[in-house]
């Protein structure tokens, strides 16, 4: 793996990690419902993204998925979007919500108290990425090497375009 792919990986990675947090937060700091309900979209957006790229007409013709592929993919993901939906159930965002508005709205910022409230959404956190990687681990190993290539080389060009989008912003 080269130094360049190593990076784009670990920024990957950052972002990701950044923006589910900001996405978890940022509900906090909506005055409005759909201003909620698009943080909440943003942070539910890189778990549906791999699904819905994979199983678009113009992905399966260019990598030739079979048929069994397809199901197998529509499957996993499947599987994955109930997993994601008892994993968020189980997390009271009301509650969170409003320990964050409380910490914003005090008249001294209580670090140790953020840090608290944070680490409270660890586990979850966690948990998502473990789903997410278990996801990509199937998929994997049901594209063939030929498929796997063909992905590369379309993830690699929406790097390439979402990249140059900031660059030209």
């Amino acid at each position: 793996m080269t130094t360049h792919t190593k990076m784009k990986i670990r920024h990957t990675f950052n972002a990701l990690l950044l923006a589910s947090i900001m996405a978890g937060s940022g509900a906090v700091l909506a005055d409005t419902d759909t201003a909620g309900e698009q943080a909440q979209a943003r942070h539910a957006k890189p778990m549906k993204a791999m699904g819905h790229m994979l199983l678009s007409k113009r992905a399966v013709k260019h990598l030739e998925l079979t048929e069994s592929q397809q199901a197998e993919l529509k499957s996993i993901f499947d599987a994955q979007k109930e997993q994601v939906q008892s994993l968020r159930g189980d997390n009271d965002r009301g509650e969170h919500h409003s320990a964050f508005k409380a910490l914003i709205e005090a008249e001294q910022f209580d670090k140790a108290q953020a840090q608290v409230l944070l680490e409270q959404f660890q586990p979850q956190k966690r948990d998502m990425m473990l789903i997410r990687l278990e996801t990509q681990h199937k998929v994997f190993h049901i594209l063939t090497e030929e498929q796997r290539d063909k992905l590369k080389q379309l993830r690699h060009k929406r790097m390439g375009k979402k990249h140059h989008q900031h660059q030209s912003s």
